[in-house]
């Protein structure tokens, strides 16, 4: 058995919240007002500032409480914690650094954390504002961390053009390694198997840059959340941060629990489907994809769901493009990432449908869900009964193969 002393652990999906004020200085003066940032009234009191809207900042500070004290948890909750009173590291890159030490993590990729909403903004001019803005932001943040943090590009998925450009203009950017889309069919509730999402899959193949599928709390995309009614199963409101003071902007959902939880896997087991099933991977053998925070336990069964069909005759002309078994595509081109406690890890890294070397693991280190400081001692728990190679590469060689660092 590999000491843990003697692994490297690599963060598949860590985030960075927005920074205060820090993505003004990269937006065009006339969308400057409307980028995402905090502004401070002379008695302190903070406000998010977006896209026309100025609401209580405190409700965001949630978002970056991993490893605070419950008090303070508290208080975010309660909407008594300031944005700018979140952990350090948050969103400043040297505290990153050394909480990272602190966790016994080598290097982390990084995804937004508000703005993982970006696609839900109707006016996509602004969309893509302020992507470029948050993406230049993100290249000179990480690059203050010497090799150990590396950015997600965020993409206007609105518009798939736009987006295919954006990765493009992205992938130039120093220490960008990869980009993010949500596992919604933006394109008028077309899966993504149909052709209107080439040009983004043809610009992830061109740039070398895989694609992570992350998920959001967010009813306004096609998806699960919108379609099955995960938003709205309150008959009055429960919940102060989903009434008029919700941050940044209404996400349509009036309750976390249902319709992270429901909608997280529901829509990545759809994409999965989608894209390893229905001729994606097949017409695109360089196109890298990473499905996140959606758990990982339920991707073996779902695979061989998946098989069993494509040799049913009558299931077959449905999937024209399919010229191996979906599962072949995932084991060539497919990660998945698993969150540090998950029972299945071993299980689905001895299954040959999916191994060690296409599981990622995730902190979600700001966000108060994260384990911090532990997430490393957790993880090593749930793989030390693997052999020496799949605990290298879980904790860290299949997330530096997959990104490139």
């Amino acid at each position: 058995m590999v000491e843990k002393s003697a692994l490297t652990f690599v963060d598949s999906d860590g985030h960075v919240l927005e920074h205060p004020t820090g993505m003004l200085d990269y937006a065009p003066a006339e969308y400057r007002d409307r980028i995402w940032h905090i502004e401070t009234d002379a008695d302190g009191t903070e406000w998010l500032v977006f896209d026309h809207t100025r609401t209580p900042a405190n409700f965001a500070s949630v978002s970056g409480t991993a490893g605070m004290s419950e008090e303070d948890c508290a208080r975010a909750m309660a909407g008594q914690l300031r944005y700018t009173e979140v952990r350090p590291a948050a969103y400043n890159a040297k505290a990153r650094l050394e909480d990272m030490a602190a966790d016994h993590i080598d290097k982390s990729v990084l995804y937004p954390t508000q703005l993982l909403g970006i696609q839900g903004v109707d006016d996509i001019d602004f969309a893509e504002v302020q992507c470029r803005a948050y993406n230049d932001w993100l290249s000179d943040h990480v690059s203050e961390a010497k090799g150990k943090l590396f950015g997600a590009a965020l993409l206007p998925q609105q518009d798939i053009e736009r987006a295919a450009a954006e990765l493009r203009r992205a992938a130039k950017l120093p220490g960008m390694v990869a980009a993010f889309i949500r596992p919604n069919p933006t394109a008028d509730w077309k899966p993504f198997n149909n052709r209107v999402y080439d040009p983004l899959w043809k610009a992830a193949c061109d740039t070398g840059l895989p694609l992570g599928l992350h998920p959001f709390l967010d009813a306004r995309l096609p998806g699960a959340c919108k379609g099955m009614h995960f938003d709205r199963i309150h008959d009055a409101p429960v919940r102060g941060a989903f009434d008029e003071n919700m941050p940044s902007q209404d996400i349509g959902i009036d309750n976390i629990y249902f319709s992270q939880a429901l909608s997280n896997p529901f829509d990545m087991m759809a994409s999965l489907a989608f894209l390893v099933a229905g001729g994606v991977c097949e017409r695109f053998p360089e196109l890298r994809l990473i499905f996140l925070e959606a758990n990982g336990g339920w991707v073996v069964p779902w695979l061989e769901r998946l098989d069993h069909h494509a040799h049913v005759p009558l299931f077959r002309p449905d999937v024209p493009d399919l010229k191996k078994d979906p599962s072949e595509y995932f084991r060539r081109q497919c990660w998945i990432s698993f969150d540090a406690d998950e029972s299945l890890l071993a299980f689905t890294a001895n299954s040959p449908l999916v191994g060690a070397d296409r599981i990622v693991w995730a902190s979600d280190y700001p966000h108060p869900d994260a384990k911090f400081p532990g997430t490393t001692d957790e993880l090593y728990e749930h793989i030390k009964t693997l052999s020496d190679e799949q605990q290298r590469q879980i904790a860290g060689k299949s997330s530096e193969a997959l990104y490139g660092i």
